[in-house]
């Protein structure tokens, strides 16, 4: 690993395709930092094991061939209204509905509420207040024709004009706290367990 505040452009990260753990002290300190390791040992020893996704700063997680966690590391990390935040976490949540019961038993739905990605063209005037929401993009980002994004239910509460774009997820979490965190480990169990389920029985 390089000296500090040395962080690897892209370039050079597509040689080494660096670890986790290696880049996470270069952009997080105190306990952020130590959640964010305690996080990411978390998921090697859960076979969840983090890799460079092919972007500056960021690793997926797979499970089943496929994307389960993403891990975005850097001033804004993705959210163009989050100017100041440091460090995202993105849970793929593919089945979602096989464990929302799961989620309102541990009364944690609230989670799940407070961190949509939503589409930057939300009107105005909708809940929740501009201030609590999350956009990857400025207006008028409109690139497939999709805003005003669309409206899902999650454990019981419709969500409005959530955003679209078949690349992205709908629950990002911006600088999670160790709380936080605890919450987003139990959501890739779930969906880890509802993967692996056959004839669509979730237990």
């Amino acid at each position: 690993m390089s000296e500090k505040n040395e962080i690897p452009n892209l370039k050079e990260q597509q040689k080494i395709k660096p670890k986790l753990e290696d880049i996470i002290p270069e952009y997080l300190s105190g306990e952020m930092e130590k959640s964010a390791l305690d996080f990411a040992v978390w998921l090697r020893a859960n076979k969840m094991s983090p890799g460079w996704a092919g972007f500056t700063n960021a690793w997926k997680a797979t499970n089943k061939g496929r994307t389960i966690c993403y891990i975005k590391l850097g001033a804004g990390s993705g959210a163009s209204n989050v100017k100041d935040n440091k460090w995202v976490v993105t849970p793929f949540l593919e089945n979602l509905s096989k464990y929302e019961d799961k989620i309102i038993g541990e009364n944690l739905q609230n989670l799940l509420w407070e961190n949509v990605f939503y589409c930057v063209q939300k009107p105005k005037d909708s809940l929740p207040p501009e201030e609590l929401r999350h956009y990857a993009l400025s207006y008028p980002c409109d690139i497939w024709g999709c805003a005003p994004g669309k409206d899902i239910t999650v454990c019981g509460k419709e969500l409005t004009n959530i955003c679209r774009n078949g690349n992205r997820q709908h629950f990002w979490f911006h600088d999670p706290d160790e709380v936080t965190l605890g919450f987003i480990k139990k959501l890739l169990e779930f969906e880890r367990a509802a993967r692996s389920v056959k004839n669509n029985e979730f237990i």
